[in-house]
């Protein structure tokens, strides 16, 4: 039977139940970062005794036992009890509408991932190495499990900072995950995976330059980094010029625009980076000194099924995504609440936003396109590559570097240098118009 991914259920050889190891720290030690701003074992009965580099132990973690620790309540909407700038809900609710987020991302990129040529070639299987992949952020774990399905000879492990109890039933033996916060450094996991994939966890991150460089370092010689964010800018129907927004001055512009625009700066002012990722998201990956080979792509999904098409397949494509997508942003617009609330934003001003929001997904009198934006390249050869390849007689993948000949379909949008990838954002915005002072920094009193 097949799921909405596109992949297929998993096998009776599941694993009978869902267990996640969490890095806990054995003995206290000044100065170190722990991966988790709670003590992980003050409600636990019990813990393994593996031991990495650091002082870190790794306990399981029993989703019957252990969730009450991890997860407070807010305004009835349950969410990660751990310090971090990120608030978007962890309950059911939300995990619904993430996993309807990935399924309009797939059907927009028609892919689990870009540069689809390099990534397999990279995961191909190859005598005597194990093939691993890491799913940074890895939310509700649908993609992560998509991957071991699709790669079920490679290790496939999901980090997040909120643990997630997915059906036992779904997991295949290759998948597992880990309860760690990005924001804290991963020089544990330095050198060890195939594939890095990270994925819309901006708003969680403090220093988003940062993790990138973090991201980058967990990949071995000659393995892809995949990083891909959404730009809530929207972007008017010719796919390039910027969506304007509903101003006092000109109501008649797009209250989403206008709705989104408020969410991030309310995430800036409750310490999320989101405005340094604007920056990496305008830059690329082509500065960052452990790749090579990079690339970036802008994947544009309808928000709603407004846009036609005479080729039969192209249409369903953009029909689908667009139903998912509206779908997905009737939620947002709920679960990114008690955020902009914690950012001084009084409800009756959100609930009239989000009406008029309604009303414009309801019209779709506005036509937008949402862009989900893309980078990726390969980790260079570090300096014992060469003597481990002697030393052992193998080869990295990094021998058989070659750039992709991927060509997708119009909707994405292919940039093959960082100059490219610029003028794209600064057309859209040249084209934005007006904007309004955000609310959060009025009330912040603030002249950002």
């Amino acid at each position: 039977m097949n799921r909405a991914d596109g992949t297929e259920e998993a096998p009776d050889g599941a694993r009978p139940r869902y267990e996640q190891s969490h890095p806990a720290k054995s003995e206290p030690r000044s100065g170190s970062p722990s991966h988790s701003n709670m003590n992980p074992t003050e409600n636990l009965t019990h813990a393994a005794t593996t031991v990495t580099d650091g002082g870190e132990s790794m306990y399981t973690y029993d989703t019957s036992r252990d969730l009450a620790a991890y997860f407070t309540e807010i305004d009835g909407r349950k969410f990660g009890s751990q310090a971090s700038p990120y608030l978007l809900p962890a309950d059911e609710t939300e995990f619904w509408r993430l996993d309807k987020q990935h399924t309009a991302f797939l059907v927009g990129l028609g892919e689990l991932y870009p540069c689809p040529d390099v990534v397999e070639r990279v995961l191909a299987p190859r005598p005597g190495e194990t093939i691993e992949v890491v799913d940074l952020g890895c939310g509700t774990g649908t993609w992560a499990l998509s991957m071991a399905k699709r790669f079920p000879h490679a290790q496939v492990l999901g980090i997040d900072v909120s643990p997630n109890p997915l059906n036992p039933t779904l997991l295949t033996a290759n998948i597992r995950f880990e309860v760690e916060d990005i924001n804290t450094g991963l020089a544990h996991y330095a050198n060890r995976f195939d594939l890095v994939h990270m994925r819309c966890v901006g708003g969680g991150l403090l220093d988003y330059t940062q993790a990138i460089t973090y991201a980058a370092q967990c990949v071995k010689p000659g393995g892809v980094l995949i990083v891909a964010d959404l730009d809530i800018m929207l972007c008017a129907e010719d796919m390039i010029s910027s969506q304007r927004m509903a101003t006092p001055d000109y109501p008649q512009g797009s209250w989403l625009q206008r709705y989104f625009y408020e969410f991030r700066w309310s995430y800036a002012v409750n310490g999320s980076d989101v405005l340094g990722a604007d920056k990496v998201l305008d830059k690329g990956l082509w500065e960052q000194p452990l790749l090579h080979g990079c690339e970036a792509a802008g994947v544009y999904i309808p928000i709603g099924p407004w846009p036609k098409s005479t080729d039969s397949a192209e249409a369903q494509r953009l029909e689908f995504g667009g139903i998912l997508l509206r779908q997905n942003l009737r939620a947002v617009l709920r679960s990114c609440q008690t955020l902009m609330r914690k950012a001084g934003i009084p409800q009756d001003l959100l609930d009239e936003w989000v009406q008029k929001c309604d009303e414009e997904l309801d019209t779709l009198k506005i036509h937008s396109w949402l862009q989900l934006r893309m980078f990726w390249g390969q980790r260079k050869p570090t300096s014992t590559t060469s003597t481990q390849e002697a030393s052992t007689g193998t080869s990295s993948t990094e021998v058989n570097f070659q750039p992709s000949n991927w060509v997708p379909h119009r909707q994405v949008h292919l940039y093959h240098s960082a100059e490219e990838c610029e003028n794209a954002r600064k057309m859209r915005m040249d084209t934005l118009g007006e904007v309004a002072k955000p609310v959060a920094l009025n009330l912040a009193g603030s002249d950002k």
